[in-house]
């Protein structure tokens, strides 16, 4: 294989440019390493405080059990019970339904293709 070199001159400006570039693309992309670095420190960082908190919550919801169990049980009149249930049902805020959404949808839809309708026959 017969490989032919070739040979580029630059001007001096042009040369001095070009390793400005390639200076400046190595300090990036350094800067760009050290972001990376400290990026997977603190990934590590958050990996390791998850797992202790899990730990803690594991640890802390076998605590309620134990603590449950050791409580005695209380019974709860059904007066009581109905009163609750019936509080809980006043406070609660009544959901809109998707069914309503969609026919308020369906309205405003129609009352605009009206408007596109009127302004057309003019």
């Amino acid at each position: 294989m017969n490989q032919k070199i070739v040979h580029v001159r630059l001007e001096y400006e042009e040369a001095l440019n070009a390793k400005k570039d390639i200076l400046s693309s190595e300090l990036e992309l350094i800067r760009i390493i050290k972001i990376m670095k400290r990026y997977s420190s603190l990934r590590n960082e958050e990996v390791r405080l998850k797992m202790r908190l899990r730990r803690k919550s594991s640890e802390c919801l076998t605590e309620i059990r134990r603590i449950q169990k050791a409580l005695p049980t209380l019974e709860i009149p059904q007066s009581v019970k109905r009163i609750e249930r019936e509080v809980y049902h006043l406070t609660k805020t009544p959901k809109v339904t998707k069914e309503k959404k969609e026919t308020n949808l369906e309205y405003e839809l129609r009352e605009i293709q009206n408007k596109l309708n009127s302004l057309q026959k003019r």
